[in-house]
C-alpha cells in the first residue's frame, strides 16, 4: 500500500509519496496547489550554492524557446524553495524509464529501437538548436509514457547538468560531468562540451536498447559498437541495416565526423505502420508499457495532472507570480488625446489618465474585445492605448468667474473650490472684488 504524505512546500507543493532517490535527490509524487493537479517533483536538500544554480540552470531549459512545449523534451515548468530545501517541479509520467523498460522486457527490436532513437535525437535537435548541451544523455533519463501496446512515447529528462553556450561552467576542474558508459571520448579526454558528445550518448543509448548486457560488462565503445553491428547483421528486421551504419556515424570517435541531431534524426523514417507490426522485444513479444504508478485513493482519487506539454491549459485559474506583480508594477500612463486649438478651452476637461494594466479572467477580457489568450492561459486586460478614451464629464465650477480672469486662474481656483468649498468659494470672492476695485480705480483715472 502507498503512503501518502502531507508534506507542504513553500505553501504551494504538497508531496504524496516518493518514486524513486538518487545521489542528486527524490523524485516524489505531488499535488500543485496552485493548479490542484497532480505532478512529479524532485526534492533536494541545498548543500552548496552550486546545487542552486544547478536547479534554475534547470528550470531556464524549459523556458528557453518554448523547449517545455517539445513533446519529447520534459524540463521542469516552476520551482519552488524553502529554507534548505529547493523542489523542481515537471509534468509525471507514469511508465517508467528506459532503463526500467529494458530491465522488465530485455532487448528491443531493430525497428523499435530506430522509433526511440528517432524520438530522442528530435528532442536533442531542439536543444541544441537553442544552444543547450543535456551533457547527460542515458537509459535512465529517457521518460515513457504509459502507452501501453500503442506507440511508445519517449521524453528527455533531468537537464540538471545542462550547459548553454554563454553559461559559466560550475563543475570543478578535473571532474568530467556526466554518467561513465555515455561519455564521448572526446569528454573524456578533457576537450570540453558540445552537441556533438549529445548525438554520440543517444548512440550508446541505443546500443544499450539493443544489447542491455552492455549496462553491466561494460564494454568499450568500440567493443558495443562492434557487438550491436553483429546483432544487426544477423536480424531479419528491414530496419537493422540502416540503423547499423547510422551508429556507426553517431559513434565515429572523431566528433567532427558524426552527424548533428537533426541529421541523424531525419535519416531514421518515421514509422506509419501499426504498433503491433513492430513495437517489440528482440524476441517478438509485444512491448506494454503500463502505469507503474499506484492508484491515489480518498480525496485525492480523481485528480486530474499536469499535462506533459506543460500547465498552460490550467494556468487560466491562477495567473503566475511574476505576471501579478509585474501587472501591479507597471506605470501608469496617460492616453495620448489629439487637442485642436478650439478645443483647448479653460474649461475643456483634461483626458483621464489611463488605468494600470491588470489581469483579470477570459470573460472580462472577452467583453473588453481586443484580449487575446497568453501562454499562460490567462488574459491580460487591454491597456488604455486599446480601449477607447472615455473621459468624465466636468461640473461647473459653483462661481463664475468675470470675463478677463486668465484661464489659469480660473482652472486653478476651480479645483481648490472642489478641494475645500468654503475656502473656493472666499478665494473667488476676493478675486471679483480686486478686479472690481481695479476697475473702479481705472474708471475714476479716466474721468
Amino acid at each position: 500500500m502507498t503512503t501518502i504524505m502531507s508534506d507542504v512546500i513553500a505553501g504551494r507543493i504538497e508531496l504524496l509519496d516518493p518514486l524513486a532517490r538518487g545521489a542528486s535527490g527524490s523524485l516524489w509524487r505531488a499535488i500543485d496547489r496552485r493548479y490542484g493537479a497532480v505532478c512529479a517533483a524532485k526534492v533536494m536538500r541545498q548543500r552548496d550554492g552550486s546545487e542552486v544554480m544547478r536547479f534554475v540552470r534547470e528550470q531556464a531549459v524549459g523556458d528557453a524557446e518554448g523547449l517545455g512545449a517539445h513533446p519529447h523534451l520534459l524540463p521542469p515548468y516552476s520551482w519552488v524553495a524553502e529554507d534548505d530545501t529547493v523542489v523542481l517541479v515537471m509534468p509525471l509520467v507514469h511508465g517508467g524509464t528506459l532503463a526500467s523498460a529494458l530491465a522488465a522486457h530485455g532487448a528491443l527490436s531493430p525497428a523499435l529501437v530506430a522509433h526511440l532513437l528517432r524520438q530522442l535525437l528530435d528532442a536533442l535537435a531542439a536543444m541544441h538548436a537553442s544552444h543547450w548541451v543535456h551533457r547527460d544523455v542515458k537509459p535512465a533519463n529517457l521518460l515513457l509514457d504509459a502507452t501501453g501496446t500503442k506507440a511508445p512515447h519517449l521524453l528527455l529528462a533531468d537537464f540538471g547538468i545542462a550547459l548553454h553556450e554563454h553559461d559559466v561552467r560550475l563543475t570543478e576542474t578535473g571532474l568530467v560531468p556526466g554518467t561513465p558508459g555515455f561519455l564521448a571520448p572526446e569528454v573524456i579526454a578533457g576537450l570540453g562540451s558540445t552537441a556533438a558528445q549529445d548525438v554520440w550518448a543517444a548512440g550508446a543509448c541505443a546500443l544499450q536498447a539493443l544489447d542491455p548486457r552492455s549496462a553491466r560488462d561494460r564494454p568499450s565503445p568500440r567493443q558495443a559498437l562492434a557487438r550491436a553491428q553483429d546483432l544487426l547483421s544477423r536480424s531479419s528486421d528491414p530496419t537493422a541495416p540502416g540503423l547499423a551504419g547510422l551508429l556507426g556515424a553517431i559513434l565515429a570517435e572523431d566528433p567532427a565526423q558524426r552527424p548533428s541531431a537533426a541529421a541523424a534524426r531525419d535519416a531514421i523514417p518515421v514509422r506509419t505502420e501499426l504498433a503491433s507490426l513492430w513495437s517489440r522485444t528482440a524476441d517478438g513479444r509485444q512491448l506494454d508499457l503500463t502505469d507503474q504508478l499506484a492508484r491515489l485513493a480518498g480525496q485525492r482519487e480523481g485528480l486530474r495532472e499536469v499535462p506533459l506539454d506543460g500547465p498552460s491549459a490550467l494556468a487560466g485559474f491562477a495567473p503566475g507570480l511574476h505576471e501579478r506583480l509585474s501587472a501591479l508594477a507597471a506605470p501608469r500612463q496617460q492616453s495620448p488625446v489629439d487637442l485642436s486649438p478650439a478645443d483647448q478651452s479653460p474649461t475643456q476637461p483634461s483626458p483621464s489618465p489611463a488605468a494600470p494594466a491588470t489581469w483579470g479572467t477570459a470573460e472580462a477580457s472577452a467583453a473588453a474585445g481586443t484580449a487575446t489568450p497568453t501562454t499562460e492561459g490567462f488574459v491580460p486586460v487591454p491597456t488604455a492605448q486599446e480601449a477607447p478614451v472615455q473621459s468624465a464629464p466636468v461640473q461647473p465650477a459653483p462661481v463664475e468667474s468675470a470675463p478677463t480672469q486668465s484661464g489659469s486662474a480660473q482652472s486653478d481656483a476651480a479645483r481648490g473650490a472642489r478641494r475645500h468649498p468654503v475656502l473656493g468659494t472666499v478665494l473667488l470672492a476676493l478675486s471679483v472684488l480686486s478686479l472690481s476695485g481695479a476697475g473702479a480705480l481705472w474708471w475714476a483715472a479716466l474721468g
